[in-house]
């Protein structure tokens, strides 16, 4: 079968002195040097956390003359190679060090921070916007910059923006109702709501010691789950209807247990729960929450109890811990699963992807053309 596949998880890597070259204050910079092995990611000179140099090359090598390597990490033309020997027509495109913006404190230096990432992303994808979705970055120290980068991305034409987990305490949680300002105009615009792993004032680490990596990897799911049941539970979501919220690498199966006990709760405590909502909680997950899956192709088995439209396909491009170079091969996987429909099949794999970020297949190919041959008559 012959599908549109698009991965709402992959991830550009930009210039290493993008904020150290252009952000007033230093000390907030993301940055990462490297030292005896191991690559420690920083904003400033403060090492926020360190991983090993060759952790993303596990499976996949450094070498250029091997077929499974990563060739397209900072070439937009090796990229889109990489793509179609995976079989991949298009992608969201989160950032690399940007991803440290939701650690910076200072609420002047992540304003900057986001608008030198969001303008660099912008140029860095011009002509390929709709190939490679980009993710605009939000700065949340303050909640009115934020609402100010929001509504400056919007005019641009971004599709999506990237949000942190975790906020800081210097702007409200996520159940209440001063997010519905910013819910509603993300709504209005039609932008998807991206959650990345890992991302805000989360603690990466909290076990150390044995087992502590596969502890820590993946109780990063819990914080999904606590930004869903966040925003269903104080009523934001159901306030503003029109609002999307996606959320990557993560895992998905667990999004129908979830949505099973908010209803749960919801009616045996039903003294007690306040705001009353509009709709189930679990209606409201089936409606508006949207969770990618890459290899936990079980999750699929939970469409029925919630809809195909809730799961998105993703390869988390370039990284170890995702599909590429094998993506085919989770592709098939798809294909194969009992009780899967062909129009429930094309919805995981990329078609909920083109509703969510109102793009086409037809779009996706023809710009893909244009912008390869403006790099063959300009070579």
């Amino acid at each position: 079968m012959s599908h549109f596949v698009f991965s709402c998880d992959a991830h550009v890597v930009e210039p290493l002195d993008l904020f150290t070259r252009n952000m007033t204050n230093k000390a907030f910079a993301p940055n990462a040097t490297q030292e005896n092995g191991l690559r420690s990611m920083r904003l400033g000179d403060t090492t926020l956390f360190k991983i090993p140099v060759g952790f993303h090359s596990h499976k996949v090598g450094e070498s250029d003359d091997t077929d499974i390597t990563r060739i397209g990490q900072r070439d937009l033309i090796k990229r889109i190679a990489d793509m179609k020997r995976d079989g991949v027509d298009a992608e969201i495109a989160f950032p690399s060090l940007g991803l440290l913006i939701n650690r910076i404190t200072d609420r002047d230096a992540a304003a900057e921070a986001a608008r030198i990432y969001n303008d660099w992303l912008w140029d860095y994808l011009d002509g390929l916007r709709s190939k490679l979705v980009p993710a605009a970055a939000i700065p949340l120290v303050n909640m009115q910059d934020g609402i100010a980068e929001l509504k400056r991305i919007i005019a641009k034409g971004f599709k999506t923006i990237m949000m942190p987990l975790v906020n800081f305490d210097t702007v409200p949680m996520y159940n209440d109702a001063a997010w519905d300002e910013f819910f509603h105009i993300c709504g209005e615009a039609s932008l998807p709501i991206s959650f990345h792993t890992g991302v805000g004032n989360v603690n990466l680490r909290p076990i150390k010691g044995a087992g502590g990596a596969l502890f820590n990897y993946t109780r990063q799911m819990n914080d999904a789950v606590d930004v869903i049941a966040a925003l269903v539970g104080g009523g934001v979501l159901d306030r503003n209807p029109k609002a999307h919220i996606l959320f990557a690498e993560h895992g998905a199966g667990w999004l129908l247990g979830l949505a099973e006990r908010m209803d749960e709760v919801y009616a045996g405590h039903a003294p007690m729960i306040s705001p009353k909502l509009s709709r189930k909680p679990s209606e409201i997950v089936r409606d508006q929450v949207h969770c990618a899956f890459q290899n936990d192709i079980g999750t699929l088995y939970t469409i029925p109890g919630l809809s195909a439209a809730n799961f998105l396909f993703a390869t988390d491009y370039p990284h170890s811990e995702g599909t590429f170079p094998f993506s085919q091969d989770y592709v098939k996987k798809v294909e194969q699963m009992p009780g899967l429909s062909k129009e429930e099949v094309d919805a995981v794999l990329g078609m909920n992807a083109a509703r969510l970020f109102g793009i086409t297949p037809q779009l996706v190919a023809a710009e893909t053309e244009a912008y390869l041959a403006r790099q063959a008559t300009a070579a």
